[in-house]
């Protein structure tokens, strides 16, 4: 596992269902379960489905997925800065190797 995504994949999911929690106490227009929808289902598609084609849980979805991505974000670049510098390193290895053997 990634060490640089560990902080992300445990916070995304908390935040997620606060966020879940705090929609649901809200009051009743918070759309109620009716039925179990498949796995496969995507999620907008499926939350609307198991509200009875409610409009509200599509809206908190979105919301959730935007809110996971604001928080991945960060780590996302600086992984890729990682990754930026590996390849650099491995550019001027081979460089290196290249002019060494030739």
């Amino acid at each position: 596992m990634n060490p640089l995504f560990f902080l992300p994949f445990v916070l995304v999911p908390m935040v997620n269902a606060t966020l879940a929690v705090l929609r649901a106490e809200a009051g009743p227009w918070s759309g109620r379960v009716v039925s179990m929808t498949p796995w496969t289902t995507p999620a907008p598609i499926g939350a609307s489905w198991a509200a009875n084609w409610s409009f509200s849980p599509v809206i908190l979805c979105l919301i959730c997925m935007a809110t996971a991505m604001v928080m991945y974000l960060p780590f996302l670049k600086a992984y890729e800065k990682q990754l930026l510098a590996q390849e650099r390193e491995n550019a001027v290895g081979q460089a290196d190797n290249a002019a060494q053997t030739a």
